[in-house]
């Protein structure tokens, strides 16, 4: 008389095959992930999708963990290798501990933020005529000692007074530098800038090959006896038009007369041109980091999430990202239509120690501003 098989030796029922092949897609689907950040999207460039969608296939994959464990616990092996493997990506997202807590000695500590002002709300975006006020008010409030704004905006006749000067006038700023990518006949100026309490000794510009309102500003700036070098970048943006966000907003609220494939084919499109754009853009800025004299602190709008080529050239440095070493959360700094990510971000060279790192729920610019402490390690 034949033997009654146990639970885990019985072959699996067909409607957990499906869930197993789908199972595997998803593990594929990660492993890409993983293989994004060391290969260049010039080379291979559908793993960058797979990379932004990080966060999104680790819950996936985790959702198959507890499928596997309820019913069939050996499978549970494919999606476990494939998320211990980028484990490390996990502190990149979100942290629960960070050292907000100051060292004992505060001697030659500085505050860094760094913030897309989105050229201080020009076209009134959000519907307020007090936005840049408030935008000011809050570089009052924060009172950092070094300033890195991208979309930065200079105006040759503004009646109520120029960014540009005010932040040296009426705040403790002493030192400024900036450059601009494009002008307007009504005396418009938009570009980057970065404004110090302390000297700024030198200052340069790296300029990139596409040439399209993209640039890296760096800075040589003194902290006591020391210099710091401070790399404030704005890298390739995705350059969504209106069809692109009306797609979104339409995708979002589920309309059914959506041209799905024409609108996604259209994003994938802008997709892959922003991410092999912001690699040929990270590689010069890289190569000039490696010819710093001086301990580096970047801070920009990289506009990629920690998983990608982009931010992993900026690790493989051994730069300390100030969010993983202080921060707390999620800290999501992306606000606009697109699903919001980390792609604003602060890293430091390893003779700097940073803590505290914030980032900012003000909602004043489509990104938050983000801040840290830092100071030079004794």
């Amino acid at each position: 008389m034949p033997t009654e098989r146990s639970p885990d030796t019985r072959r699996p029922s067909r409607w957990h095959r499906p869930i197993w092949w789908l199972n595997g897609l998803a593990v594929l689907a990660l492993l890409l992930a993983h293989l994004s950040v060391y290969v260049p999207p010039t080379l291979l460039w559908p793993a960058a999708f797979f990379g932004i969608a990080y966060p999104y296939l680790l819950l996936v994959n985790t959702g198959f963990l507890l499928w596997w464990a309820l019913f069939r616990r050996k499978r549970m092996w494919a999606s476990a290798v494939a998320v211990l493997v980028g484990w490390g990506h996990v502190g990149e997202y979100v942290q629960f501990f960070g050292r907000s807590a100051p060292p004992k000695a505060m001697d030659g500590a500085f505050k860094v933020m760094n913030w897309n002002v989105r050229i201080f709300d020009l076209y009134n975006w959000n519907h307020s005529e007090r936005t840049r006020e408030e935008m000011l008010e809050l570089i009052r409030v924060e009172d950092p000692d070094i300033l890195c704004m991208q979309e930065f905006l200079h105006v040759d006749k503004d009646p109520e007074g120029d960014v540009r000067d005010r932040l040296l006038a009426d705040f403790r700023f002493t030192h400024r530098a900036d450059e601009y990518t494009a002008h307007t006949r009504s005396g418009h100026h938009f570009g980057i800038a970065t404004y110090s309490t302390r000297p700024i000794l030198d200052h340069g510009v790296i300029h990139f090959p596409d040439n399209l309102n993209n640039l890296c500003l760096w800075t040589d700036i003194s902290i006591g006896t020391d210099t710091v070098r401070v790399y404030n970048a704005h890298l390739a943006s995705l350059r969504f038009g209106v069809e692109d966000y009306r797609f979104l907003r339409e995708v979002e609220a589920g309309k059914e007369d959506t041209d799905l494939e024409q609108g996604g084919l259209r994003i994938a499109r802008r997709l892959k041109n922003g991410f092999i754009r912001r690699a040929v853009q990270m590689d010069a800025i890289v190569a000039h980091m490696r010819t710093s004299p001086h301990p580096v602190i970047w801070g920009g709008d990289m506009n990629d999430t920690p998983v990608s080529y982009s931010y992993h050239q900026l690790r493989s440095l051994d730069l300390r990202d100030a969010f993983v070493e202080s921060g707390t959360g999620l800290g999501h700094t992306y606000i606009g239509a697109f699903p919001s990510f980390r792609i604003d971000h602060i890293l430091h060279a390893p003779e700097l120690e940073s803590w505290g790192f914030r980032t900012l729920p003000d909602e004043l610019s489509d990104h938050r501003p983000i801040t840290c402490w830092m100071r030079l390690a004794p």
